[in-house]
């Protein structure tokens, strides 16, 4: 167990500026990948005659892939270091956007969105397993600062729709692909892995020059084999798998979620917009919680803000207007919260030896929610013509994973279970 005495320096901590470096990635990936994507679908669909099921089986595809690939990039992070991730990852989230807007056939949409969101896996693994290596104390808040990003990438869905709508999708990504590649060379110049590397200590802080100086924090480093031995490990992989159920379902299909309830597209978009921004108070509101509170409790809470969200959205229609608020406040806290405590809650069980491949493992697990539940919803919806029982399915998914994260038990260092 490593022994981290707590002095800080009076400076600005490096590890903040790998915290704005990921904030403006995720505004940028987000937008066009994450939240973008349900924008696209309406225009190929029309323009390919594609169904929901066809488009939305990308994810399957996807999702298999990033099972076999997640593990490999953690690992990558832990042994070489987030810079080559971050190379890497940025370059083939360009090429992919740039070869997705020549696609004429339905695998090739397949090969060419898969090519770009494994980039943008390389891209999110550099800083998402750097920063929590660059705080304990304040992991929770860097954390949730880091996360803003994706709550801000809602930002770019009224220009990016409007530049669709002016220009083509095929414009649209090609010409985002191409200014991904000018990301490269500031984003592998700031990531760092980790603060000892360099001279510095976690959260900014420096060893104590006498005994009565010191107050230190005990942190525990599991490595990946013992941890995968553990009931945590298996407990918050399946409470949070069951938790993003929702999250995949809604980020493809809330545009045509909103169009088939009776609203326009252009009132979805600007939903798209607000959405991601009501979870700013959940992202900073947990992450500073995290610090301070029951991580486990916290998260729990969390998860059951959200279960309500995805039963009222379940309930939207153009004579319910008022329940949008509703949904925003629900949402954006449970969601918000939902995001930030899976990785503060790994870094508390497991530690930050080897954050990379734990994470990635634990996305292995993810992404068998995130690979069906596209696909479940878009089925259901080309069957019965409706998203509302699948997502009131996915809501009562997510009010069961609250009990599971309650229940994990922390396991002791270098030992597995408690």
């Amino acid at each position: 167990m490593l022994k981290i005495p707590v002095n800080r320096r009076p400076n600005i901590f490096y590890g903040w500026w790998i915290v704005l470096l990921a904030v403006f990635l995720n505004i940028y990936q987000g937008g066009i990948l994450f939240y973008g994507f349900t924008l696209l679908i309406t225009p190929m669909r029309e323009e390919m005659n594609w169904s929901y099921t066809a488009i939305s089986s990308v994810y399957l595809f996807m999702g298999a892939i990033h099972m076999i690939v997640a593990p490999a990039l953690g690992y990558s992070f832990d042994k070489i270091g987030p810079r080559p991730l971050m190379a890497g990852g940025i370059f083939l989230m360009g090429l992919g956007l740039l070869l997705l807007g020549f696609t004429q056939t339905l695998w090739g949409f397949y090969f060419t969105f898969i090519l770009a969101n494994l980039g943008a896996s390389g891209m999110w693994n550099a800083t998402g397993a750097a920063v929590p290596n660059w705080f304990i104390q304040k992991r929770g808040r860097a954390l949730g600062t880091q996360s803003l990003g994706y709550a801000l990438a809602g930002i770019m869905t009224v220009p990016f729709l409007f530049f669709i709508d002016s220009y083509g999708w095929r414009t649209a990504v090609m010409v985002a692909g191409i200014v991904t590649w000018f990301l490269i060379i500031p984003a592998t110049a700031i990531v760092r892995k980790r603060p000892e590397d360099y001279g510095l200590w976690p959260d900014g802080i420096k060893p104590s020059k006498t005994p009565e100086d010191s107050n230190e924090i005990t942190e525990i480093n599991i490595g990946v084999r013992d941890a995968v031995q553990t009931q945590a490990f298996w407990f918050l992989a399946l409470g949070f798998s069951m938790g993003f159920l929702a999250i995949s379902a809604i980020q493809v299909y809330e545009t045509p979620f909103m169009q088939s309830v009776g609203y326009s597209r252009r009132a979805a978009a600007l939903l798209l917009t607000v959405i991601p921004l009501s979870t700013i108070f959940g992202r900073l509101g947990f992450g500073y919680l995290a610090d301070y509170w029951d991580k486990q409790k916290a998260a729990a809470i969390a998860l059951f803000l959200q279960s309500i969200a995805v039963i009222i959205l379940a309930f939207f229609d153009s004579s319910r207007v008022w329940l949008i608020p509703i949904f925003l406040i629900f949402w954006g806290l449970g969601f918000g919260g939902t995001v930030v405590l899976r990785p503060a809650l790994q870094g508390d069980l497991f530690g930050r030896k080897s954050f990379g491949t734990i994470q990635g493992v634990l996305s292995t697990t993810g992404e068998i929610g995130f690979m069906f539940a596209p696909v479940v919803a878009g089925i259901t919806f080309d069957v019965l013509g409706s998203f509302q029982p699948v997502f009131i399915a996915f809501a009562i998914l997510t009010l069961t994973a609250a009990p599971i994260v309650l229940t994990i038990r922390k396991p002791r260092p270098n030992l597995g279970e408690p």
